[in-house]
């Protein structure tokens, strides 16, 4: 077994492979794909391509579509989307045939125009890579599938369309192939046999149910091929990696996260995730907060460090060794990477490092040596926590002892050097284990406030405690801090009290007595609920042995994963914690792959997912 090998099976078959549409399904390994769009004749306009989240208007004044992603099975056997534009609406199902390169595609238009539209179906092979198609009498022939239409083909040289195309009227349902020809009743077999296998509908009042799907999607819909380094990755959004990110965009925690969510599903994609996100360290030894399809990547700046935790995670799941001799050169270099260059001479504080980029990228300006770029190495951007530290431009250093920073070293620390002694590095793993119980001591002896109650950041200067919270005060939890009942004591008065980080939607990013009306118009981060944040706070609660309080956050994480879920099948990067919605924002993307962390919490209580490696069990940490 090798990660080689696992690419190679994801490196096949049709999927939405392509980031740039929903609407087209491309052959694997051979980048062979067809494109769906619509050409509405009122205007003369056409739809080429179909993303979630568009928001504007486009040629011919009509809105941007709106897309509603169905069900799609991990590697695509099996996908649904509907698609409403210019006052047409199509719902496309598509199916893998077992055991061939066959696919067949449904499309049903549920609404359309007094006259209506024409359905534009067009192939070519994608990524320049190398083949040829050419338009038959009714078919589109190309070196690796033909493709065709049940519904009759007409003539329109209109359509905004490059290469050859098909255009059928959408008078009713059309089925199309790349096998055999088939009829419609044939297609409908073979897409309901395929969603009966692969994405059977919950049955009423199966909330678990509803949480796997959830889960599934959030990554099946963001599994995309990266041609570049010719691998299948999951990003975090479709629409990400198009406009400024040049094709792609893996971010740091949200990919070592996405790995956790995939594992529900494919395991093949959980090491993906870790693989690639590791492999795009840089020189200094770091894994960069972003690597993007323009080649930048934020050599300036890491994110948390939770990649140990999840390969370690994994590798108790699978017991395959090769992931930890894959993944435990670059995760160390990137442990020692934090101590080498973010210690601030006592504990590790968020930085950014200068650098002269060799193109430069407009992304940087407000990050290299600069405070924002620091804030943005907590993975919290622009949260209020950071607003009164002072920013130190020589050091590249925040001014603060971190308390969520730290913790998460700390639990990096202890998760590596179980790698270690897994793969016989002894030394190595006694380094990682002393440094681990360095930072854990400094954890409870310096960022403990007694007046307060609880574990927060503390300037560097002045030892004195950081005016602002944020739920990462709950992380030292999960880095096994807090057992002489500094947990019970932090979360009996902050967890779930109303001035605190209670209510019914949860967790506000700070706590609700902070949280000004000012604020909440003009920041990414206040008031709002981050799903990473209460997925970590979770693992934190439930190795503190807080079961009751853990058992709370995991109900009502599920309950805000559920809300727009249920109405519109959004699963979003950030949620409001007033009313329980992400469309209210602008800069909540509608389909993020990691707002299905809320859902991760609610199916370890229920027993569907069993965290193996014991380390958020509550046990003490290792010495």
């Amino acid at each position: 077994m090798s990660y080689t090998a696992v690419q190679d099976r994801l490196r096949a078959g049709w999927n939405t492979w392509d980031t740039r549409s929903v609407l087209r399904q491309v052959l694997l390994p051979y980048g062979f794909g067809i494109s769906l769009g619509l050409h509405e004749l009122y205007r003369g306009t056409t739809l080429t391509t179909a993303q979630i989240g568009r928001r504007g208007t486009v040629e011919g004044g009509w809105d941007d579509e709106d897309v509603t992603l169905g069900p799609h099975a991990p590697l695509g056997e099996y996908t649904r989307v509907t698609v409403r534009w210019a006052e047409i609406t199509i719902e496309v199902t598509t199916a893998q045939v077992p055991g061939t390169d066959e696919l067949v595609i449904k499309v049903d238009p549920l609404t359309n125009q007094r006259r209506p539209a024409l359905l534009i179906i067009g192939a070519a092979y994608l990524w320049n890579k190398r083949g040829t198609v050419r338009r038959g009498d009714e078919t589109l022939v190309g070196d690796h599938a033909t493709v065709w239409s049940t519904g009759p083909v007409i003539e329109d040289p209109y359509a905004d369309q490059l290469g050859p195309y098909l255009a059928v009227e959408l008078t009713g349902p059309i089925g199309i192939g790349t096998g055999p020809r088939r009829s419609l009743e044939e297609i409908d077999r073979i897409l309901a046999e395929a969603e009966q296998r692969h994405c059977p509908a919950p049955a009423a009042g199966d909330e678990l149910a509803e949480h796997r799907d959830l889960v599934r999607d959030a990554i099946s819909w963001n599994n995309v091929y990266e041609p570049s380094k010719d691998r299948v990755v999951t990003t975090v959004s479709r629409l990400w990696n198009v406009g400024k990110r040049g094709g792609f965009a893996l971010f740091c925690w949200d990919n070592f996260f996405n790995a956790l969510l995939a594992d529900l599903t494919s395991t093949d994609v959980a090491y993906a995730n870790v693989v690639e996100m590791c492999r795009e360290v840089v020189p200094d030894g770091f894994v960069p907060n972003v690597a993007q399809g323009t080649g930048r990547k934020t050599y300036d700046g890491s994110q948390p460090p939770v990649g140990s935790m999840v390969c370690w995670e994994l590798y108790r799941r699978h017991g395959e060794r090769w992931l930890l001799d894959e993944v435990y050169p670059i995760l160390l270099g990137w442990n020692r990477w934090w101590w080498r260059v973010r210690h601030n001479g006592t504990m590790i504080s968020p930085g950014t490092t200068v650098f002269e980029p060799e193109f430069p990228s407009p992304q940087d300006i407000p990050r290299i040596g600069k405070h924002f770029g620091a804030t943005c190495e907590t993975g919290a951007d622009d949260h209020p926590a950071f607003r009164d530290i002072p920013f130190d431009a020589e050091t590249g250093l925040l001014g603060v002892h971190d308390v969520g920073l730290n913790a998460q070293y700390a639990m990096d620390c202890e998760a590596l050097s179980k790698i270690a002694s897994e793969l016989g590095r002894t030394e190595e793993a006694a380094e990682l284990a002393s440094r681990g119980a360095t930072v854990r001591g400094l954890i409870e002896e310096l960022l403990w406030d007694e007046p307060s109650s609880t574990y927060r950041g503390h300037f560097t200067e002045s030892g004195q405690p950081t005016e602002f919270l944020s739920p990462a005060s709950f992380f030292p939890l999960f880095a096994g801090c807090g057992t002489d009942g500094r947990a019970k004591i932090m979360t009996d008065a902050y967890l779930r009290t109303e001035d605190g980080f209670g209510g019914e939607w949860v967790l506000p990013s700070s706590p609700r007595s902070e949280l000004l009306i000012s604020d909440r118009e003009h920041s990414y981060w206040i008031g709002r609920a981050w799903p990473p944040i209460n997925f970590l706070t979770y693992l934190g609660l439930r190795r503190a042995g807080l079961t009751e309080e853990a058992g709370w956050l995991a109900e009502r994480s599920g309950a805000l994963a559920m809300v727009e879920w249920r109405e519109s099948r959004h699963i979003h990067e950030n949620y409001s914690s007033e009313h329980g919605h992400g469309c209210d924002r602008p800069n909540s993307e509608p389909f993020h792959s990691w707002g299905a962390l809320l859902s991760l919490p609610i199916l370890i209580e229920s027993g569907v997912i069993k965290l193996a490696g014991g380390q958020f069990d509550p046990t003490p940490a290792a010495p």
